[in-house]
């Protein structure tokens, strides 16, 4: 088992902590230990078996994690069952608002975060507030607000970062390199990198030494879509991109620091730096491409680790996205993962509610860490790792100190990834120009927040 160093996450996520609390939902049991204002309780019924549906996208390292906190659950509370419903990324996000409306809803759901699935929920009615759970629980004291304020929501729908409390991260993650060690000691380079210049040297490097520069599984469209917003990460300045994803007035993703983000990717996919084979391979395929030792760098999130270490060993490492400059800001695209909620019309609100505490409590840190999420938690101490470990969390930390996180662009507008995502695959294959990908995503920008 892998552990990883507790960090101290602040969130960057901007808005007001007030919050509006959501009407008392009553509990299904008859529990004395019960919160006196809003009628909820801590306590599990032991005299009635109980299932839980729990829906999640997760897989690899990240669904491991989540399986085996359910199997701690179920063994601290024998009565209880918890089913997990999976599918994939894609499935999930454009058939979750179809579940929730069903009569056998999911009664705890990962909602992501903004519009893309949290907005249409809260909008609909389908997820209950959980700020009365918050309080009685303490989730306040463990979390950061800014870390909260990332899955609040105004009752309507109609804004993020502020209103009522909708969900709970098991941990952070963050978009960074990994590198294949064995590679970069052929050729002379060693990482962390200074500046985009200097990472540019590099993917050149590998290229001129007969290696794919970039291992990229881009069929299912999102992948390559992270890359394109870590370098935007670093051609932009945080105000500028998190003024974009929350809708501020006058944002406009043609400006230069967008456009210049845009046009290094295309410049990269134009001259090979990217695998040419990227928009016909899978996320997995292209882990596997990398770990056969025939490409130097792969650039994805923390959600990789897992399968990265089974596959490479101590042959990969991880380092962050450099700044545009040297001695730039640590950035990177990056939040909380995508939380859990309670669905509107469960009925186990309080079971639900004491498994969603548990799976993002200090009881289980380990069993998350293991799964490769960053830790959220500020006051637990977990002993050093492996290599591969160590360097993702310097470099979290580093984004943490300098309140780096740049959230997600397809948060923006609930029909974002839609536009942007086979968009950036159409950029990879020349069949649009920087400007005019740009142009695309602005324009749903626009018609998406009217």
């Amino acid at each position: 088992m892998s552990a990883i160093t507790a960090l101290v996450a602040a969130g960057c996520a901007p808005g007001g902590t007030t919050t509006e609390t959501a009407a008392p939902t009553a509990s299904q049991n008859n529990s004395s230990e019960t919160s006196e204002t809003s009628g909820i309780s801590k306590e599990v019924p032991t005299d009635v078996d109980i299932t839980l549906t729990l829906a999640t996208w997760e897989v690899g390292g990240l669904f491991d994690s989540i399986q085996s906190i359910v199997d701690a659950y179920e063994a601290k509370y024998p009565n209880v069952t918890i089913e997990i419903a999976t599918s994939s990324f894609n499935d999930y996000g454009q058939n979750i608002k179809l579940q929730m409306s069903g009569d056998d809803a999911p009664d705890i759901v990962q909602a992501g975060q903004a519009f893309t699935m949290m907005g249409p929920l809260v909008e609909a009615g389908l997820m209950r507030p959980l700020d009365d759970y918050a309080e009685l629980y303490g989730w306040a004291d463990r979390f950061g607000p800014g870390l909260l304020d990332q899955a609040r929501f105004e009752p309507d729908g109609s804004k993020f970062g502020t209103g009522n409390l909708y969900g709970l991260a098991k941990g952070g993650n963050m978009v960074g390199i990994f590198y294949n060690r064995a590679i970069l000691d052929e050729l002379g380079i060693s990482a962390p990198f200074a500046s985009l210049a200097d990472f540019q040297s590099a993917l050149d490097a590998a290229d001129a030494a007969g290696y794919t520069a970039m291992a990229l599984g881009n069929a299912d469209q999102w992948p390559a879509n992270h890359t394109l917003s870590v370098l935007m990460s670093q051609t932009c300045d945080n105000s500028e991109m998190l003024g974009w994803i929350y809708g501020n007035d006058g944002s406009d993703f043609t400006a230069p620091c967008f456009l210049e983000a845009s046009q290094i990717m295309e410049d990269w996919a134009d001259s090979g730096l990217i695998d040419p084979n990227a928009n016909s391979l899978s996320f997995d395929d292209g882990i596997n491409r990398f770990a056969e030792g025939n490409s130097a760098f792969f650039v994805t999130g923390n959600w990789a680790l897992p399968t990265m270490a089974d596959k490479m060993g101590d042959n990969v490492g991880f380092t962050g996205f450099p700044p545009a400059n040297p001695g730039g800001p640590a950035r990177a695209t990056g939040a909380t993962t995508s939380p859990f909620g309670i669905g509107a019309n469960t009925e186990w609100p309080d079971v639900a509610a004491n498994f969603i505490d548990f799976m993002t409590g200090p009881e289980t840190y380990e069993l998350r860490a293991n799964g490769g999420y960053a830790p959220l938690l500020t006051d637990v101490e977990i002993a050093d790792s492996t290599q591969l470990i160590n360097e993702y969390n310097a470099q979290w930390q580093a984004v943490i100190a300098d309140d780096g996180l740049t959230l997600f662009l397809d948060w923006s507008t609930v029909g974002m990834g839609a536009v942007m995502f086979p968009g950036i695959q159409e950029l990879i294959a020349d069949q649009v120009g920087a400007a005019e990908l740009n142009e695309r995503i602005q324009a749903e920008w626009e018609s998406g927040r009217s």
